[in-house]
């Protein structure tokens, strides 16, 4: 068994199979790739290396290394690579050129500039910049490709500060200016004709210590400007000081902002400007003006200078050009403008004036802020072109000036400084002084203005005004109030008794105050006497002085009492006597008034004089005569006697006496002087007219209490929420004369008085009409509610309207009354909202709205009544009646 299962058995033998092995390996394909790349990156990059240059600058301000590009009109051509100092005064900055504009960029005549962010009024540039940095821009010399192929290449350049004129328009009309200064102009600075815009200046290049700009002239204004033209620099601001205060001159404000030059033309057909000729820049208009130059000749140069402004009556003519030092003065040459070439003669002087500053102002004010000036005191005579400066304290005295002599006990504080003084008027000074032989007295020599000559005469009063600021003597107080300055620096004042007087005194006494000069003055002044009466309330005085309209015109003589009435005998000056009639009046003026408002406190204080011994005043407003002369304790008492009206009121809370006014439109017209309460329990309101009594004291006149009024849509008499409340007025036609009145609580009072129709109005429902409601006929007013009230039962709301007279006609019988409060709103799903109103009156307050039909009736007349309806007919507006008062 076992041989036969082993017969059975087969050997099996496998064959492998044989396959054949490729030679290069996908494992490799990936290195190839990436090596290829490589390649192509390379061959990419030496390709499109570029070009290098380099550019030389002052500055490199604004410029990063491998962020600052290098463009052409927008487009970049390459980027900056590095920078580095190339020597103390400049930098060196090296550009990579895009390898296919190399030979456009690295080019013979090629320009190169930075480009900075240009922000004005007139133009907004460069804005990039800000975020990046400022550019370098590129301007090639070249126009085509012709003249390309003759330019030779170039890496190294020099940049300049701003654009080339090259790159400018070749067909556009350019200008070339020359400035002095630098910091004058800027590029991009307007060019105005007439205060209108025309070009502006696109380029700017300094050389030879001067600066070379180029002006484009827009295209539609090449006929304004040729070769008559001047460029004068704008004074956008101008600024003068003086006594008057400070003014402004401003050319316009946009040149005033952005600067500019102005061009002027004086001849229209004059050809065009040449762009080879350069034409002068001015700083000021006067620079155009032919000059006549001059010297003068200054012992010191203090005080003066380059460009110092001469001035005759105010006005320049002139400037200093320049100054040289000699061995033993200063010549300074200056220049007049041709126009004023008469005033230099023999016979002119020049005065160097300078501010003068003292505790009683400042004098030459102008100095202050533009230095000193020279002025010129012209006179006729020969042509004349060297002079001497005259100094400003020693002007020689004309012969028809006035010298004159003083004797006094003492010098007080006179000085060289001091001067004369008439009236508080500067008439001449002091030259100079001097004690007499005997040493007793001191003599004083002073000049008067030959214009005020006739002021001295043998009546003439000298006295000195500083020599005392207070002096009591036997309770006498006597005040000096003339200032500080002529307590410091002294001063003389004149008294003129006669006008007409012959001068033939050698010399006057100088007395010590006002005090002894006013008492010689009286007595040897003309007048007469007359006499006067007074009730002995008041007191008064001898030698009280009696004014009119600030003036003295006499004195208080002397004074006979009495008991009931006392006698005033009073002197009056006869020059003043033409203003003494049989309407004149006399009043004691009081010390200080006292008048308050909403504008403030107003204290009112008489002059020293009267301050101490009080005065009297004369008053010719009446329109009566008078059989004696009386003198009135105060003015209001004077007026009280002649121009008081009377009105009764029923509450005046807030009316207080001496300061509530009475007012026409705005103006006070007279005040409140008494207020009581009479037996039928009314208020007596006592009100005194300031003038023009006959055109308020008369029939017909209303007057009312202006109360403060504060609603949501009316303000009035605010001021007396505060102060006390006034009274109005409205005046009458007519001319029936009347002083008792009866006054209204306020102005609607006075309305509710005026003529009209009054017409009841029924509402049945309630409503938001208030009282003082205008009444409306077609928008326009015709009246308003004066009084609302209920029915007996209150299921009514009655209204008394008015309809003015005026207006009365429109509203007939069959007229419809509609209330117009408020504003309706309807609210619809379907048909949407509607939101009805009409004035913002008739919101606030309420309002009442009148339509007539075409077929009217009567004018309605107090005894009709009408329905008030609460709303509008539909095309309402549409109803329009033509109404004659007669139908």
């Amino acid at each position: 068994m076992t041989d036969n299962n082993e017969e059975k058995l087969e050997t099996v033998v496998y064959k492998p199979t044989v396959k054949e092995k490729k030679s290069i390996s996908f494992v490799w394909i990936l290195p190839l790739i990436v090596l290829s790349i490589l390649g192509w990156v390379v061959y990419e990059s030496y390709s499109k290396k570029g070009t290098n240059i380099s550019v030389i600058f002052k500055s490199a301000e604004g410029l990063k290394e491998g962020v600052t590009p290098l463009e052409y009109r927008g487009l970049q051509l390459g980027k900056v690579t590095k920078i580095a100092i190339n020597d103390l005064n400049s930098v060196k900055v090296n550009i990579l050129v895009n390898s296919d504009v190399a030979k456009y960029v690295a080019s013979e005549g090629a320009s190169f500039w930075i480009k900075k962010p240009t922000v004005s009024l007139t133009k907004i540039s460069g804005l990039g910049t800000i975020l990046s940095g400022n550019k370098i821009e590129i301007s090639p010399k070249y126009r085509n490709i012709k003249e390309l192929e003759k330019v030779n290449p170039k890496y190294d350049f020099i940049g300049l500060d701003s654009k080339p004129d090259f790159d400018l328009d070749e067909k556009g009309y350019y200008v070339s200016i020359l400035s002095s200064r630098a910091d004058l102009v800027e590029t991009e600075t307007p060019i105005f004709f007439n205060k209108f815009q025309i070009g502006e200046i696109v380029s700017k290049e300094f050389r030879d210590e001067s600066v070379y700009l180029k002006a484009y002239i827009y295209d539609k204004y090449n006929d304004l400007v040729n070769d008559s033209s001047s460029f004068v620099m704008n004074k956008a601001l101008k600024v003068n000081f003086g006594a008057s205060g400070m003014s402004l001159e401003v050319s316009s404000l946009y040149s005033a902002l952005v600067g500019g030059i102005t061009v002027q033309t004086p001849k229209k057909d004059a050809p065009k400007m040449s762009k080879d000729k350069y034409y002068v820049l001015y700083e000021d208009e006067n620079d155009l003006l032919k000059k006549i130059f001059f010297n003068i000749k200054f012992s010191t140069a203090k005080g003066i200078g380059k460009d110092t402004v001469i001035m005759y009556k105010g006005i320049e003519v002139g400037k200093v050009e320049e100054l040289h030092l000699g061995s033993d003065d200063v010549i300074v040459k200056a220049y007049l403008f041709e126009n004023y070439k008469y005033l230099l003669t023999k016979n002119s002087k020049f005065y160097l004036e300078e501010a003068e500053i003292g505790l009683d102002g400042i004098k030459n004010l102008g100095t202050v802020v533009r230095g000193n000036y020279l002025s010129i005191d012209y006179k006729k005579g020969e042509e004349s072109f060297f002079f001497e400066i005259e100094e400003k304290d020693s002007k020689k005295s004309f012969s028809s000036d006035v010298i004159v002599t003083l004797f006094s006990e003492n010098l007080n504080s006179i000085s060289n400084k001091s001067k004369i003084y008439f009236k508080n008027i500067e008439i001449g000074k002091v030259l100079d002084y001097t004690l007499t032989k005997d040493y007793k007295k001191v003599k004083i020599r002073a000049i008067i203005k030959r214009k005020y000559k006739k002021l001295i005469n043998d009546k003439t009063l000298f006295y000195d005004m500083s020599s005392k600021l207070v002096e009591l003597k036997d309770l006498d107080l006597n005040i000096n109030n003339i200032g500080f300055k002529p307590l410091l620096d002294g001063a003389i004042s004149l008294v003129d008794i006669k006008r007409n007087e012959k001068y033939t005194k050698k010399s006057f006494k100088l007395y010590s105050s006002y005090k002894d000069v006013e008492e010689l003055k009286r007595v040897q002044t003309e007048g007469s006497f007359i006499s006067a009466y007074f009730d002995n309330s008041f007191e008064i005085k001898e030698n009280q002085s009696i004014n009119y309209k600030n003036q003295e015109i006499g004195f208080v003589k002397s004074i006979k009492f009495d008991d009931k009435k006392s006698k005033v005998k009073m002197f009056i000056y006869s020059k003043y006597k033409k203003y003494i009639t049989k309407k004149s009046r006399f009043y004691k003026k009081g010390v200080l008034k006292l008048d308050a408002s909403l504008s403030g406190v107003l204290f009112e204080l008489d002059n020293f004089s009267s301050l101490l011994n009080g005065s009297i005043k004369l008053d010719n407003s009446s329109n009566k005569s008078y059989k004696n002369y009386q003198i009135f304790s105060s003015k209001d008492s004077m007026q009280n006697s002649s121009n008081t009206i009377k009105i009764y009121f029923d509450d005046v809370e807030g009316l207080k006496t001496e300061f509530s006014k009475l007012t026409y439109k705005g103006v006070d017209v007279g005040k409140v002087t008494n207020i009581s309460l009479n037996s039928k329990n009314k208020v007596l309101v006592k009100v005194q007219i300031f003038k023009d009594f006959e055109k308020f004291a008369k029939q017909g006149t209303t007057f009312y209490l202006k109360k403060p009024k504060l609603s949501l849509n009316q303000i009035e008499n605010v001021g007396s929420t505060i102060m006390p409340i006034n009274i109005g007025v409205q005046i009458s036609k007519q001319r029936k004369v009347k002083t008792t009145f009866n006054g209204y609580d306020n102005l609607e009072n006075v309305k509710k008085a005026e003529d009209g129709v009054i017409l009841k109005v029924v509402s049945l429902h309630p409503s938001s009409v208030s009282e003082d409601a205008p009444i409306y006929y077609k928008n326009v007013q015709i009246g308003k509610v004066n009084k609302i009230g209920l029915s007996f039962d209150g299921s009514k709301v009655l209204l008394d309207c008015l309809i003015y007279n005026r207006y009365k006609h429109f509203v007939r019988t069959d007229s419809t009354f509609h209330d117009i409060s408020g504003f309706k709103l309807k609210f619809s799903i379907f048909s949407g909202t509607e939101i009805k109103t009409n004035t913002f009156t008739s919101i606030i307050k309420g309002g009442l709205l009148v339509v007539t039909p075409y077929k009217y009736h009567n004018i309605a007349t107090s005894k009709d009544t009408f329905i008030l309806k609460e709303d509008l007919m539909e095309d309402w507006e549409k109803i329009s009646p033509s109404i004659k008062i007669r139908d």
